[in-house]
């Protein structure tokens, strides 16, 4: 464990941000966002961390708050993390395999996991897709037979090497973000939308394309998300978020916010100018948060 990659440390940090979704997305709301932008942070890092903590430098990482830093220290020192373990205490562990796949978000990942009491890390794709083509996942409360195909058609997009982690330029990237949230501000039930994540920190390389909205009402949001002409298809749909693919085959990721809770969840990112401002014909509809 002290000698643990960028990468193994990133993926770690991944699955703690899980496993609080896991729990309760919606109380641990901002532990999950600081967990994915600190493993971000260390997956595009040029230093090793492990050379940072030799140097005393772990707090020059962008991304890193103090607490993930204690917690990354005594990871360093220990080879452990009583934290990680607490939060991961009860999560099996073949639900993260299927985090690589595109449109598996952790509640549905545990769902299969759990309903179709698989075990098994190292067979758990093939696992899920076996219980898709003999149809399983269909008769699983709030799957069905659409959400079946979907998860075999996600997972053969996987297989073919269609993963998260495949990321894009920053100009592609930017301009299929544009003509999203151009799209977006285009219904009366959108407040204001942003850019989240890599994008907005304007990095070289971007993997998923995450976009947050400010909405009185999220359902209507994310219904008319769905219905985005460029759609290829619906991945998932829940209270509050949403994923669909678009027909470059790239994975956009929505999640809709009260007006009152987006200027703090654009800060846990950047408290850079948004990317995206509202267009001049678009009436403006004030807001405190909003930055």
């Amino acid at each position: 464990m002290k000698g643990m990659t960028n990468a193994e440390i990133s993926t770690l940090l991944n699955q703690v941000a899980a496993a609080y979704a896991m729990k309760d997305e919606q109380k641990f709301h901002f532990q999950v966002l600081a967990y994915q932008k600190a493993a971000d942070s260390i997956d595009r890092s040029t230093s090793e961390l492990r050379d940072l903590y030799r140097e005393g430098k772990l707090h020059t990482l962008p991304g890193i708050g103090a607490s993930i830093q204690s917690h990354l220290e005594e990871l360093f020192q220990a080879g452990k993390v009583k934290h990680f373990e607490e939060v991961l205490a009860g999560i099996p562990e073949a639900v993260f395999p299927l985090l690589a796949i595109p449109g598996f978000g952790p509640k549905k990942a545990l769902r299969l996991v759990s309903e179709l009491h698989l075990q098994n890390p190292e067979t758990v794709i093939n696992d899920v897709a076996q219980a898709a083509k003999a149809g399983k996942i269909a008769n699983l409360a709030a799957f069905g037979e659409k959400s079946q195909q979907a998860i075999l058609q996600a997972i053969e997009d996987y297989w073919r090497g269609e993963t998260k982690t495949a990321r894009m330029t920053l100009p592609y990237a930017a301009d299929l973000a544009e003509k999203l949230v151009t799209y977006l501000k285009r219904s009366p039930d959108v407040i204001d939308a942003y850019p989240l994540g890599s994008l907005r920190r304007r990095v070289s390389t971007v993997g998923d394309i995450d976009i947050a909205v400010a909405t009185f009402h999220p359902q209507a949001v994310l219904t008319y998300f769905s219905s985005y002409p460029n759609k290829e298809r619906l991945l998932e749909q829940g209270e509050r978020t949403a994923s669909i693919v678009v027909s470059s085959g790239r994975q956009i990721d929505l999640m809709t916010q009260p007006p009152e809770g987006l200027g703090a969840l654009l800060q846990h990112f950047t408290l850079r100018k948004p990317y995206a401002t509202r267009s001049q014909d678009q009436p403006r509809r004030d807001s405190p948060v909003l930055p």
